[in-house]
């Protein structure tokens, strides 16, 4: 059964798509995030079933392409194979980082991937992710410290507010 994911995966991450999806190892893409030399680093935690998301991160998209003072970094603890799927349903043209790609996984499981992004962003970056869901954002700055987040509670205008002060400097 092993061998047969790791054949799908590689089957999936070979086409057109790799430039895409990224597995880089958790460590890697904290370090990759922090010694990016842009003013700002958005993170955002992405999950393709959150309905939010699926409204939310075109928008990301299109409003930080291009934009020469913020690194954005899509990052998502789903399963590959999940993320693979989408990304190829969809036309997802951003690159999307995939994170706790070397957990457990048990037949029966209630593995949380928001959860998971949240609890990663806490760890590797500082960053206090406990009101964070699927859909929200940080921002670090240059010295990456956190400047900026949205939360669960913020409503679709609040939530956009809060990132167009960084794409214009």
């Amino acid at each position: 059964m092993r061998l047969v994911y790791t054949f799908l995966i590689l089957l999936f991450t070979t086409t057109n798509l790799q430039a895409q999806i990224k597995n880089v190892g958790d460590e890697m893409l904290a370090e990759q995030i922090k010694q990016s030399d842009k003013s700002y680093k958005l993170i955002y935690v992405f999950c393709n079933y959150c309905q939010a998301s699926q409204i939310r991160y075109p928008e990301v998209v299109k409003a930080t392409r291009n934009n020469e003072n913020i690194d954005v970094f899509f990052i998502c603890a789903q399963d590959s194979l999940e993320v693979v799927q989408y990304a190829d349903t969809c036309k997802v043209t951003s690159a999307m980082y995939l994170i706790n790609q070397n957990r457990k996984r048990k037949l029966v499981s209630f593995y949380n991937p928001i959860k998971a992004t949240c609890k990663y962003l806490k760890k590797q970056l500082g960053v206090n992710s406990d009101k964070m869901g699927a859909s929200d954002f940080c921002i670090l700055d240059k010295n990456n410290k956190p400047i900026a987040q949205t939360n669960w509670e913020m409503k679709d205008d609040e939530y956009f507010e809060l990132l167009k002060p960084y794409l214009s400097k």
